[in-house]
Formats: C-alpha cells, sequence, structure tokens
C-alpha cells in the first residue's frame, strides 16, 4: 500500500490528510490552526493528529498554500527594490525602491544603446541595506537577456541578496506585467522559504523521507528547491488545489468551486472537470501577471476579514485578514476587560484606527529594533506581558488610537492585528461558538450604537452585509467568465444586478441564475456559501471532506512543463533569428535555425527534468509556422516558428 500526504497552510488553518495512492480513498484527515508566527507548529499539530504509523508507505509528500495569493492581496513580504532598463513610461510597482537604468535592445534583441552600469551600479549602491530583495526587468529582454543578466551579475556582488531577472520567469512579451511578475517573485522569496523549511523540518522530525512536491498555480507541481527560487507560481497555489480537490468529491461536471477560507473567497469556473488556465496570466489583488495559473477570481473575503465601520456608518470587509477577538481572547482573557472598561468619547472621530483593534506580539524582533523609533518601540514593550487593546495602550502612552504609530510594526509582522471579523458575528449572534462570545457582542455592541441601533439589529445587518459582498464577488466572477474584460466590470452595475435580481420592476426584471451548483469548500462555507447561494437562487454543495479538500487537491498534481523557442526572419540582415529560453543565436536557413532550436529546448528540458529530480519524463516538440507574402526580392514568404516542447513525467516517480 502507497499513500501520498497532502498538506494545505492557509492563512487560518493548516490542513492534512492521507489518500491511498491507487483508490484516491480519504485513509485520514486533519485540521490544525496556522501558526503564522511559527509554521512548523501548526504544521505539527495536523501531523499529529494524522496518526500515520507506517511512515514507509508515504511515496510522496505534496504541500499546497495559499500564503503567497494572501501577500499579494494584503501587500506584505519582502522589501523590495526594482531595476528596469528602458522603461517606457513610469509605471506603479509593488517596490519599495525603483530605478530606471538607460540602455536599449530592440524587439529583435540586438543592442541599440549601451547599458549604463555606471547608473546602475550608483542605484544599487543606494539600495544597500535597505532591501531584502531584487527584482532586474528590461524592456525586451525575453528577446535578449543580456542586460538583466549584466546587472544580476553586479548585484550579486553589490548587495548579497536574492536576485530575480524577469526572463528567468516568463518568456510571453507584456513589459509591464512581466516586471509585476519579476517584482512580486522576489517579495515573495522569504515566505515561500520559510514554509518550505518548516515543512522539512516537521518531515525530518517524524521520520519521512518522501519528496516534497509544492503544487503550482496551475495545478501541476514543482519540487520544494525550485519553489524556492520561483514562489511566484504558488500564486494560486491554494485555489488550484482547493479545484482539484472539489472536483475529486463531489463527483460533478460542470461548477464553481468556491473556497473560502479565512483571508479569501477563491471562485473557479471548472468545465467537464478541467481547470482552467489564464492565458494572459493569473490576476491576483490588484496585479495582472504573467504566471501560469488556473483561471481564477480571488477576492479579500474570508472569516476573518477585517470588519471597519467609516464615518458614515458604512461597513467594509476586508482585504486584510486579523485575528478574530473571540480566538484571541480565548487565549488573553485581559482582553475583554480591557474593552468592557474602555471607551471612545462620542465626538471622537475616527480616521483609520477601529476602537476594536487589539495588538498581539506575533515574530521575534530579530533585527528590526534598528529599523523602530522610540514610540514603536515602546509600543512592542508594552506588548511583552500581553496583548493590549489599542484604547489601552493609547491610554497608557497618553494618545488617540489614530496616532498611535503601528504601521511598521504591521508591516515588519511584529505584531498583528486582532479585531472584529465575520466570525465574530457569528459568534455575537449564538451561531457559532468554538470561541469566547463576550468580547464579540461587546464589540458589535461598541459598533451597533456608533450606528444608532440596538446590537441584535446590527448584527442582521452586518450579517446580511457580508452576505451581498459574497454575492457581489459571484457576479463579477460570472460576468468575467462571460467574456466581459475586467476593467469593463462597474460595481454599481454588480451591485444593481445583485439588487434586482430579488425584485420586480416596472419595466424590466433582472434575473439572476446560476446553471451549474457552487461547491463550498473551506471551514466558512457552510454557514456563508449556503446563505449566498439562497440569495442568487443556486444550489450549493458542501461535500465530505469539504473542510480539507485544499489537502485532498494537493495529491492530484503532476509535472508538467512548456518551453517555448520563436524564429523569426530578419530582412535587414537576411538573417534567421532564434529566440530560445536562455539565449539568442542568428542562423543563415530557416533548417539550420529550427534544427538547433530543437537541440536547446531538448537541452532545456532535461536541464528542467533534473532540477525535477525525474528520470523518467515524456517530451513532444510543436511547430507553428506563420507565413507572409514575399517582401521585395525575397522570395521566401517564411516570418516566424513558434516551437513548443512540452514535459510531463508523474509526481511518483521524483526522486530528489
Amino acid at each position: 500500500m502507497k499513500w501520498k500526504l497532502g498538506i494545505d497552510t492557509g492563512g487560518s488553518y493548516t490542513d492534512a490528510v492521507l489518500v491511498d495512492c491507487d483508490t484516491g480513498e480519504v485513509i485520514r484527515k486533519a485540521k490544525s490552526a496556522t501558526t503564522k508566527e511559527n509554521l512548523a507548529v501548526g504544521i505539527e499539530n495536523a501531523l499529529e493528529q494524522l496518526d500515520i504509523g507506517q511512515i514507509e508507505n508515504i511515496c510522496l509528500v505534496c504541500l499546497s498554500t495559499t500564503l503567497a495569493t494572501n501577500a499579494v492581496v494584503e501587500g506584505r513580504g519582502a522589501k523590495v527594490g526594482l531595476i528596469t532598463i528602458d522603461e517606457p513610461e513610469q509605471r506603479t510597482y509593488p517596490a519599495a525602491y525603483s530605478f530606471n537604468i538607460k540602455g536599449k535592445i530592440d524587439v529583435k534583441g540586438c543592442e541599440v544603446s549601451p547599458l549604463d552600469l555606471q547608473e546602475a551600479i550608483r542605484s544599487l549602491t543606494f539600495m544597500k541595506g535597505k532591501v531584502e530583495a531584487l527584482a532586474i526587468s528590461g524592456y525586451a529582454s525575453v528577446r535578449n537577456p543580456a542586460y538583466e543578466r549584466k546587472i544580476k551579475a553586479i548585484s550579486e556582488s553589490v548587495l548579497g541578496v536574492p536576485v530575480v531577472c524577469a526572463h528567468e520567469l516568463t518568456s510571453v512579451l507584456g513589459y509591464y506585467e512581466r516586471t509585476i511578475t519579476a517584482t512580486l517573485n522576489a517579495k515573495l522569496i522569504p515566505i515561500i522559504k520559510e514554509l518550505i523549511a518548516a515543512t522539512k523540518k516537521i518531515l525530518r522530525k517524524k521520520g519521512i523521507k518522501s519528496t516534497l512536491v509544492v503544487i503550482k498555480g496551475d495545478g501541476n507541481c514543482m519540487v520544494d528547491s525550485f519553489a524556492e527560487e520561483r514562489p511566484i507560481e504558488t500564486i494560486l497555489s491554494g485555489p488550484a488545489a482547493s479545484a482539484l480537490g472539489g472536483i475529486f468529491l463531489s463527483h460533478e461536471e460542470s461548477m464553481f468551486v468556491a473556497d473560502m477560507g479565512g483571508t479569501t473567497l477563491d471562485i473557479v469556473p471548472i468545465f467537464e472537470q478541467q481547470l482552467p488556465i489564464e492565458a494572459g496570466g493569473a490576476v491576483v489583488g490588484r496585479w495582472k501577471t504573467r504566471v501560469r495559473a488556473m483561471h481564477s477570481r480571488s477576492f479579500g473575503l474570508g472569516g476573518d476579514s477585517y470588519i471597519r465601520m467609516d464615518r458614515s456608518g458604512n461597513l467594509s470587509f476586508g482585504p486584510e485578514r486579523v485575528v478574530p477577538l473571540c480566538a484571541a481572547a480565548q487565549k488573553y482573557p485581559n482582553l475583554i476587560e480591557e474593552m468592557r472598561q474602555l471607551r471612545l468619547s462620542r465626538d471622537y472621530c475616527i480616521i483609520k484606527r477601529q476602537e476594536t483593534d487589539c495588538l498581539m506580539l506575533f515574530k521575534e524582533k530579530g533585527n528590526a529594533l534598528a529599523y523602530l523609533e522610540g514610540e514603536e518601540k515602546a509600543i512592542l514593550e508594552s506588548l511583552q506581558d500581553a496583548p493590549h487593546s489599542l484604547l489601552y495602550i493609547g491610554c497608557q502612552m497618553e494618545k488617540d488610537i489614530d496616532s498611535l504609530n503601528i504601521e511598521r510594526l504591521l508591516e515588519l509582522e511584529l505584531v498583528q492585528l486582532a479585531s472584529l471579523t465575520p466570525t465574530d458575528i457569528l459568534h455575537a449572534s449564538g451561531e457559532y461558538t468554538r470561541y469566547d462570545r463576550e468580547i464579540s457582542k461587546i464589540a458589535c455592541g461598541w459598533l451597533a450604537e456608533r450606528k444608532g441601533m440596538e446590537q441584535a439589529a446590527f448584527i442582521r445587518l452586518a450579517e446580511n452585509e457580508f452576505i451581498k459582498w459574497i454575492c457581489e464577488a459571484f457576479i463579477e466572477s460570472i460576468l468575467v467568465e462571460k467574456g466581459l474584460k475586467e476593467e469593463c466590470i462597474c460595481g454599481d452595475v454588480v451591485r444593481y444586478i445583485f439588487e434586482g435580481s430579488t425584485d420586480t420592476g416596472h419595466f424590466a426584471d433582472v434575473c439572476l441564475k446560476l446553471n451549474v451548483p457552487i461547491i463550498g469548500i473551506g471551514a466558512p462555507a457552510e454557514v456563508w456559501l449556503k446563505r449566498a447561494a439562497e440569495k442568487m437562487g443556486c444550489r450549493v454543495i458542501v461535500p465530505e471532506n469539504s473542510e480539507v479538500a485544499n489537502a485532498v487537491g494537493t495529491v492530484s498534481g503532476d509535472i508538467k512543463e512548456s518551453l517555448e523557442a520563436l524564429i523569426r526572419y530578419d530582412f535587414t540582415s537576411n538573417n534567421y533569428i532564434a529566440h530560445l529560453p536562455n539565449r539568442r543565436s542568428t542562423f543563415r536557413t530557416l533548417e539550420e535555425a529550427v534544427s538547433f532550436a530543437q537541440k536547446e529546448l531538448m537541452l532545456c528540458g532535461k536541464d528542467f527534468a533534473e532540477k525535477m529530480g525525474v528520470q523518467n519524463y515524456k517530451t513532444s516538440i510543436s511547430q507553428d509556422k506563420t507565413e507572409i507574402a514575399g517582401c521585395g526580392e525575397k522570395q521566401d514568404s517564411f516570418v516566424e516558428v513558434k516551437m513548443k516542447m512540452m514535459i510531463a513525467a508523474d509526481a511518483k516517480n521524483i526522486n530528489h
């Protein structure tokens, strides 16, 4: 008997399953709270509950995670420096520092103007000690990566931090998206490295020596070392695993798989049990990337979404995840007393912080103290004995809660926020009472008073508003699935479709009807998704083992990769130019270029297979030739040849 061990580390929970390799039967399952301050603890707790016993039966360990997706949605990760080369226009990137260097390579891969190495050195020197990773992106680097490589060579000696080049991650045109991809990859390196290190630590402790693979955003997998270099490919890893799990557990042909965790709601349209792949690259949060990943919509709506009320009394949910007050108070009862005793004055105008906010120590200080100011250090010291409400800290420091300087402490993950969440709303109503109810009721009472409502009425309002946000997320996903471009979707129209679907109009009725079921995945699905489905008049299925569907889905991934080459005729030089994954070469004839490209793709494929640790793999090469009429005296009608090599292997054959 052979087993696969599946582990999914989400923002709130870590799930683990043992699955029979032959029958696909879920033998054992476990769920444990994700311990973000030390991921190894949550992973070990989950494996302890599995009580595996015969570890020699485990042939493969498969890991999926929403940590990368959550980090992008919430804007977390390493402090990244970005070097762009010949950037056509100034754009916004998820980088702490950004410098544009002169040096032009055209779309044929030819060097037009030299790279300004002195300016590159000055920029790198400025960032020394200020960044944790570096991204480099040249305008035409997919046609010739020479300038990116030159700056990478210099930066490794100047900065001494991980360096990511855009051409290493994608060969697809689209400079802006490619630059975002490289920047996010650099930003995610420490997050995925920490997860893999924690997982391997616990596997060693348990004596499990099987190969560790990580699920990518397209549902396929890669070995752990590859994931550490290319963490961007784990974007939508968790949603891909949950979609695979939803297909496996529901036995439906077509469906919407909706995975609702603590941080996000991920909605995936499934047709004939096939994962949809986003042709142009995955969109996560507000960033469009060039990452091959499942077509999915990710919304910052989960059981632990941060609930805030603005000055007008309007509620908002997420995208930040916070610790539910009920869970925090279960462990730290002093928070209940602080919330009871301390109140804001009625005339206080809240700007950015909430009266329900509390602070908890999160990670060890390490070298972070060097970056902190006096007030920030004082806040950390006040939390050494126990977590405290912001009102308590404000009283101690004689400051109001909006002027407390906590942003950098949150950014450095030295502290974490606990506040009102949808989970607290359920506790306050009595529908779900796993943790402490009292603090949730107090917090709801405060916001109800601010809004001039009775507590019970406020709780009903908050529930209905959250369900409304979920329904609007589904409508937006459906409109995208119908072919409407995201930039054309108006929030007012989405809200009208939802609100109008339950009303009868004088001139026309707006009717919303889903022709496929919603497959609910994740712990909050039983409550929130069922209510949302009622509002939308559709069927919802929450299958057996749905609470660990992500972990079930991890064991379904195999190894698949595509490598591409492009051969173009250059009328200026009368040569054929072959653009390959790692170089650019020139040839006199098409036959020479095609032959060389085939050999290079095979070598690149062999190198990829070695990195993945597989010896038994299948390859196939396809060609797509595009022709136009001859130009001038040149009678050859050839324009370009696109070559693609596919590599496939069973994940069970990995020996890394």
